[in-house]
């Protein structure tokens, strides 16, 4: 059976391969969802993710209510997004760690009050998600949290690197939760401090609290590989 995110991933690569190829034009209007549903034999979530990852990386440009449109051609060689994908799970949170630490203190600083409700949006969707135990909704939540702290920095090439960057993170999280002892109360303390450190503008305190997050993850990480070798 093939995994969604291959099909994302060929997806990905279809529609690059197609607008690279010149059959469209900058400016061009791509078929509706149904009608590349049915070309492409694809559910609607597979092809929602890949024209959303084509348009971070400003190829396609979504405008609501109207369509998707072809805003430049694909680059040579490997989408980062694709390289990322091969990207080990040490690796990803090597990667997180030097990101993250940056971003939560930029965010606790630079942040405005329509960042703080659109984080604290997704910090109650991953308390629900938790509380019915919902495990892909509250991964999903987990990243877009961050992806918001990093749009609250103000720095726009931070913050499309970290959500290209949240891709993998993904995939890392879900490896993490498959080998966590899923005590997950902590975890949510320590999301809802750091919310509250952003808040206050703390960004001491908002570094210190990434930090317990991240050395928890990284324990998961050596637990794990303690148990497979």
């Amino acid at each position: 059976m093939i995994k969604k995110q291959q099909l994302v991933d060929q997806v990905i690569e279809y529609l690059s391969n197609t607008i690279a190829s010149g059959i469209y034009k900058i400016g061009d209007k791509l078929p509706t969802e149904p009608k590349l549903m049915v070309g492409l034999g694809v559910g609607r979530s597979t092809l929602r993710e890949a024209i959303r990852a084509l348009a971070h990386n400003e190829i396609l440009e979504v405008r609501q209510g109207d369509g998707t449109y072809i805003r430049s051609f694909p680059s040579s060689g490997e989408p980062l997004r694709q390289r990322l994908r091969r990207a080990k799970v040490d690796e990803v949170q090597a990667v997180r760690r030097i990101l993250e630490l940056e971003i939560v203190q930029l965010a606790a600083r630079q942040h405005k009050k329509a960042d703080q409700k659109l984080i604290l949006g997704h910090l109650k969707s991953r308390r629900a998600a938790l509380a019915r135990n919902d495990i892909p909704a509250l991964l999903d939540a987990d990243v877009a949290f961050h992806c918001a702290l990093a749009e609250a920095t103000g720095n726009e090439v931070l913050s499309d690197l970290y959500r290209t960057f949240a891709l993998s993170l993904r995939d890392a999280l879900t490896t993490l939760w498959d080998t966590a002892d899923h005590d997950q109360s902590k975890m949510a303390m320590l999301h809802d401090s750091l919310f509250e450190a952003i808040s206050a503008r703390d960004a001491v305190r908002a570094e210190s609290i990434t930090l317990a997050l991240l050395d928890r993850h990284s324990a998961t990480l050596s637990e794990a590989d303690a148990k497979h070798n």
